[in-house]
């Protein structure tokens, strides 16, 4: 317990009191401590997290290398991987498909059905995950022949 001066009549009492016993002054409390600041620190993060987490479908790839690389035979794992998340999703377009690695177990996809016409996909193998390329994406990104 530590003593305080009183904000009306500034007599020492202890920091515990609710009100002055002196002059009746009602005492304010401590408002919030560094708990309560941590606690809210991580909600932020949580929150930004899941709602960054969420965003992976509607957000653009902007690392301008990823578009200017040259699409390539997936190859090893990649064909599998890929290939089982293309036909667990129902994905009928894909009768041969090109890849570009974004990142580890991250890629673009094209997939033709024809040979002519593509239909862009971003495939991320580690969750499990395979988007359609939004237009502004798909607007970057060139056919493979």
């Amino acid at each position: 317990m530590a003593l305080i001066n009183c904000s009306e009549c500034k007599q020492e009492i202890s920091s515990k009191a609710d009100k002055c016993p002196y002059c009746g002054n009602k005492m304010k409390k401590g408002g919030f401590g560094c708990g309560t600041f941590i606690l809210i620190g991580i909600i932020c993060f949580v929150g930004f997290y899941i709602v960054g987490s969420n965003s992976e479908s509607s957000s653009v790839i902007t690392d301008e290398q990823t578009y200017s690389q040259s699409w390539r035979s997936p190859r090893g794992t990649e064909f599998t991987e890929i290939g089982r998340i293309i036909v667990s999703n129902g994905i009928k377009v894909c009768g041969e498909y090109y890849i570009k690695e974004i990142e580890d177990k991250e890629y673009v996809i094209a997939c033709s059905s024809d040979g002519s016409s593509w239909d862009y996909f971003v495939v991320y193998t580690r969750l499990d995950k395979i988007y359609r390329a939004n237009e502004e994406m798909e607007s970057k990104l060139h056919p493979p022949r």
